[in-house]
């Protein structure tokens, strides 16, 4: 005859098994939770760049800030365009940017999109949100040289994000020179 397990066996049986379930959801949760923040962070701490003008007496003129004269004009349109693979992707109309190093431009961007998109280029020190709507941001680069920029916020999401990896969508160039 085998032993009966008590009732204490049983509950720390129970308990051992639920408990091992809790704490795995737990855990998955607090790596979601971490990744979400960290993308929060991500994108909160770029190096926006802003230009302001302030309007100063005349004997101040030449302390202001340089405001940008150029306006490069771009949309952002969700399932805009069909990429080689037959699938509609994410994409920006104009993703190529020619830029003078230290001159701003301004970036009016058409996001007709229901989500923030971005143009990211790290090495060029620009992070710019683009919510949706009609914004106009400032792009301003302060060295020479051609980096690509891509949307680092998820998007393009029926297809794993591939237009965030290939230019002409959802990525591209800036050429400061």
């Amino acid at each position: 005859m085998e032993p009966q397990e008590s009732d204490q066996e049983q509950f720390d049986r129970a308990v051992d098994k639920t408990g091992k379930r809790v704490l795995e959801v737990l855990a998955g949760l607090a790596i979601l939770a971490a990744f979400l923040m960290s993308m929060v962070a991500l994108v909160q701490s770029g190096d926006v760049r802003e230009v302001r003008v302030m309007v100063r007496p005349a004997s101040h003129q030449a302390t202001t800030v340089a405001t940008a004269t150029k306006t490069i004009d771009t949309k952002v349109v969700g399932s805009g365009e069909r990429g080689p693979d037959g699938k509609m992707h994410d994409m920006f109309t104009v993703t190529n940017f020619q830029v003078k190093v230290g001159q701003p431009v301004r970036l009016k961007i058409d996001n007709t999109d229901d989500v923030p998109h971005s143009v990211t280029a790290p090495t060029a020190g620009v992070n710019i949100i683009a919510q949706p709507g009609v914004h106009t941001y400032t792009l301003l680069v302060t060295q020479a040289g051609k980096f690509q920029w891509s949307c680092m916020l998820p998007c393009d999401t029926e297809t794993g994000g591939w237009a965030m990896q290939h230019p002409g969508y959802m990525s591209g160039y800036i050429v400061a020179s």
